[in-house]
């Protein structure tokens, strides 16, 4: 598959996703994502993390809601960091800022709430990292906004790496780029898929 074919199947991916995502009513992605929250905390790699990033989510788009997820995490008293957008016209970059409250919290130029705070987690501590995804792949390789921001935060970290989506956003392969980085846990309402088994 040649650059523009990969390019063109990820997108046709990114569009069907998006559709069934936006099909889902409120109250099925309430349910849907209050489960996948439950599962994902579960988790033994989340339960032994002292240090974990989490996405805050764009419900309106119908991203797998992770607040609930953050509420638990933090009132566990584990140490959240959340994504801050630190440079998108020239190299895509994320800063990772400690979450203190939801309160301390503000919208970016897209209108994505990010935390104010000034405490900045090194990525290298992190233990467990939750990613935002349209869907994703068996295979482990995920459908983005097609940034970069996540693959160029992910690479060379020794980190445990989950993605969260719909089960209907679940298909057995995505194609992949030599800059894309896998995830090792794909999360969903129904069921829990290491990619490494």
């Amino acid at each position: 598959m040649n650059a523009s074919e990969l390019a063109a199947k990820k997108a046709n991916l990114r569009a069907r996703f998006r559709a069934a995502r936006l099909g889902l009513t409120e109250t099925e992605a309430a349910a849907h994502s209050a489960a996948i929250c439950e599962r994902i905390a579960s988790l033994p790699e989340i339960k032994a993390a002292q240090t974990v990033h989490v996405y805050w989510p764009l419900s309106a788009k119908r991203e797998v809601d992770t607040r609930p997820l953050i509420r638990r995490l933090h009132g566990e008293g584990k140490r959240l960091a959340l994504p801050v957008v630190a440079d998108f016209d020239s190299a895509p970059r994320l800063r990772h800022v400690a979450f203190e409250s939801e309160a301390a919290m503000q919208p970016n130029r897209w209108g994505i709430l990010e935390p104010t705070g000034t405490v900045e987690v090194d990525p290298t501590e992190l233990n467990a990292i939750i990613v935002p995804a349209f869907g994703a792949g068996r295979n482990g390789h995920r459908i983005g906004h097609g940034r970069g921001f996540y693959d160029a935060f992910l690479a060379n970290l020794d980190a445990v790496i989950i993605g969260a989506v719909y089960s209907t956003c679940l298909v057995p392969s995505v194609p992949a780029e030599t800059h894309d980085v896998p995830l090792d846990i794909i999360v969903t309402e129904r069921e829990v898929w290491r990619v490494t088994e």
